[in-house]
């Protein structure tokens, strides 16, 4: 543990020169510059540092995440939010959505958002990469990924999951997963799912369907983010390599003595009005900042639509210009939409409503402290069904009458999601439940929504967040999906076994209800009605991705096919940002995966 601490540096003069030295020789300089210590950041740290030649000063905007329980804790993570651990940004009013603000919870510990998420590893559907490939970005199909999806993990296979497709998953890898395991409602909504005609998606039949998760939770039933998988004490105790918490990267610094600018090397302090520091980059400067974070750090660099960079009166280093012309760098955002959460009240002994109350939630946190046993041990979303909304066999109901469009990337992907907690959870996301409430929930994602968001700036400090706007339902497409993903979850409520456990009354005519539209009374679910209840819990799915996209021109993107900033040399981009398209499920593995294939090209080149 000792080397483990020592290695986290909080003070940038042990690290880098005043920026009052102009002599660029005299700064203290590394061979690597990562800046972020999220998802990605944590793997390219750990892997370019196996390479004991080379030294790597990885610079995030984070806290250490030692000794932070509800990221150990995998069924606390939601406690992670709207602390000090969570960037806490927040959209502009949606006004399709009454108005409302959205908060994007973001990591803000070592690990990123894989340190305070919900541990979920999925693929997504391989369409998804080959329709990338089919884009320009070759090498990035799904069978291009799959060696570092497996590189990356550990999977410990489970007897009681005989059906999961083990070619598809790494045993060596430092990330470990396992399938998720929660009460027997779970394997009733898997089966109910089947009935209706989704069927298993952990097999090589596809990913349309249905099944519990494999979740990154280790033997000892922690959370396993990729700062505890790929930073171990073993790693961060590698002279080469220096971890930097609890400070900021101001701006990349160029070089403009050559013909085309290079990334020299950061400027960091670890606050606005701080001393500021900075350290060279031999080779280059890595962003890994986020969805957020990374577009913000370029604009603020120089790096950006011409619009945006005189707005601010910023020095233009490389003008995007055409990236412009698709409404600006940052604004070809893809994120997940959920129309809200679907309560369901349910019979005595079905739900783990238990934990909400204080003498429950001791006896399972007592228990995993002691066994690493019991639900604090997994994930709050067991499971989910993957399915496309035209798939005329499936139960729509009056859904059916809204025409949706194929926004799919192939016909073996889904267009939508159900996911399900076996616990109350507000339709919101972020109100409290009345005491004594059981029930199981069933939520929804529309995995390929039509409305593309936007991050710009708000100022060019980064200590002050940029401006978002989900721009969420602006397009009757994605109102049309979340229509038919609500009739889904109503259709699945009444399919045994699932119906048998629960307490459905079809009495519930109050729309302000929690169990409305779930037990809704017949005659109140109008359309009128359910829009109104989608404009008031409709929210992010939290995947934001593509704010700093990959392609093969500067005309239409920001990165090139080996994630090199176009107009600049020397510079990177790894995190979700630089995801082409959005993919049909979770992002988390595939940014892993992503962040290992750069590494090994790096180290290779």
């Amino acid at each position: 543990m000792g080397n483990f601490q020592s290695k986290l540096v909080s003070d940038p003069s042990r690290v880098g020169t005043p920026s009052s030295e102009t002599d660029k020789t005299a700064w203290r300089s590394y061979d690597y510059v990562i800046v972020g210590g999220g998802t990605a950041g944590c793997v390219l740290a750990s892997r370019l540092s196996e390479d004991r030649g080379t030294t790597h000063l990885s610079d995030p905007r984070f806290s250490s995440n030692q000794g932070v329980l509800e990221s150990r804790m995998p069924l606390a993570f939601p406690k992670l939010f709207f602390t000090q651990y969570d960037w806490n940004y927040e959209t502009i009013p949606q006004s399709a959505l009454n108005d409302r603000k959205v908060h994007w919870p973001r990591g803000k510990l070592l690990g990123g958002t894989s340190s305070i998420n919900a541990l979920l590893h999925h693929h997504s559907a391989p369409e998804d990469y080959d329709n990338w490939v089919k884009l320009g970005m070759t090498g990035w199909g799904y069978n291009d990924l799959l060696p570092y999806f497996r590189k990356a993990e550990n999977y410990t296979p489970s007897a009681s999951h005989p059906n999961v497709d083990v070619s598809l998953h790494g045993s060596s890898g430092p990330w470990h997963t396992r399938q998720a395991d929660l009460p027997p409602v779970c394997y009733a909504i898997v089966e109910s799912c089947e009935k209706i005609g989704i069927p298993d998606f952990n097999t090589k039949a596809g990913t349309i369907g249905a099944a519990n998760f494999i979740e990154f939770v280790d033997q000892k039933g922690e959370s396993d983010s990729t700062a505890t998988a790929y930073l171990t004490p073993d790693v961060l105790s590698r002279p080469n390599l220096t971890v930097l918490v609890e400070m900021s990267t101001e701006r990349i610094i160029f070089s403009d003595e050559l013909a085309m600018p290079r990334a020299i090397g950061v400027e960091l302090s670890h606050a606005a009005a701080a001393p500021r520091y900075r350290v060279a980059a031999n080779r280059e400067v890595i962003v890994c900042a986020g969805v957020v974070g990374t577009p913000q750090l370029l604009m603020i660099s120089g790096i950006g639509p011409k619009s945006e960079l005189e707005r601010f009166n910023i020095t233009p280093v490389s003008v995007l210009e055409a990236v412009l012309s698709r409404a600006g760098l940052a604004t070809d955002m893809h994120q997940h939409l959920s129309p809200g959460a679907v309560v369901f009240p349910c019979k005595p002994g079905h739900s783990l409503d238990n934990l909400s109350k204080p003498i429950g939630a001791a006896v399972a946190a007592v228990r995993w402290l002691l066994t690493g046993k019991g639900p604090m041990s997994h994930t709050v979303v067991p499971g989910a069904a993957f399915f496309r909304s035209d798939n005329p066999n499936l139960p729509f109901g009056p859904g059916s009458e809204y025409l949706v469009e194929d926004l799919t990337t192939g016909p073996g992907a889904p267009d939508a999601e159900l996911t399900w907690f076996p616990l109350v959870a507000h339709p919101s996301g972020m109100g409290m439940m009345p005491k004594g409430t059981q029930g199981i929930t069933l939520g929804g994602i529309l995995l390929q929504p039509k409305s593309k968001g936007s991050i710009t700036l708000k100022s060019t400090s980064v200590w002050e967040k940029p401006v978002i706007n989900g721009n969420y339902m602006q397009d009757e497409t994605d109102l049309n999906f979340l229509i038919r993903i609500v009739y889904l979850q109503r259709a699945l409520a009444q399919t045994p076994p699932l119906r048998d456990l629960l307490d459905l009354k079809g009495d519930v005519a109050d729309v302000n209800s929690i169990f409305w539209p779930g037990d809704a009374r017949p005659g109140t679910l109008t359309e009128e009605a359910l829009k109104k209840w989608l404009s008031v819990n409709a929210t992010s799915a939290w995947h934001p991705v593509g704010s700093a996209r990959m392609g093969t021109s500067a005309k239409d993107s920001v990165v090139d096919l080996e994630l090199r900033v176009y107009g600049v040399t020397a510079l990177r981009i790894c995190d979700t940002s630089v995801f082409p398209t959005q993919v049909s499920g979770h992002p988390c593995a595939p940014v892993v995966a992503i962040a290992e294939k750069l590494a090994e090209l790096i180290k290779t080149k």
